[in-house]
C-alpha cells in the first residue's frame, strides 16, 4: 500500500484538502487504514473511511463512468478493448473532465 499512502500524502500537499476519505474494495484492509490515518495524523487532517460492511469494489462508480464515456462518444470496440492493471490516470484522457468551477449540460 506504499504506493497508493505516498499518491495519498503527495496530493494532500498539493491541494491543501483537509480531509482523507478511504472508499472502495482497499477500504477493507485494516493495514491501509492504518497507514491512511497515520498520514491524516502527520498532516493534521481528518481521516474517514467507509464502514468496513460498505468497503466493496464500487460498480456503480464504474457504472458511471461508462455512462459518462457513452455520453462524450468515447467508446471502442470489445475487440479492440484491452485491460492495463498499471495505467496511470494521468495518462488517461477524460473528456468530462472540467475547469473545477465549471458544470457541463450533464452536471458533470
Amino acid at each position: 500500500f506504499s504506493m497508493i499512502c505516498e499518491v495519498t500524502e503527495r496530493a494532500l500537499v498539493h491541494t491543501g484538502k483537509d480531509a482523507i476519505l478511504l472508499t472502495g474494495g482497499v477500504a477493507a484492509n485494516r493495514r491501509l487504514r492504518v497507514m491512511m490515518e497515520s498520514i491524516a495524523k502527520d498532516h493534521g487532517v481528518v481521516f474517514k473511511a467507509v464502514p468496513v460492511e460498505y468497503a466493496r469494489d464500487n460498480g456503480a462508480m464504474i457504472a458511471w463512468t461508462g455512462v459518462l464515456s457513452l455520453l462524450h462518444n468515447v467508446t471502442i470496440p470489445v475487440d479492440e478493448s484491452f485491460i492495463r492493471p498499471r495505467w496511470r490516470l494521468d495518462a488517461v484522457d477524460i473528456p468530462w473532465r472540467m475547469n473545477k468551477h465549471e458544470v457541463n449540460k450533464e452536471g458533470c
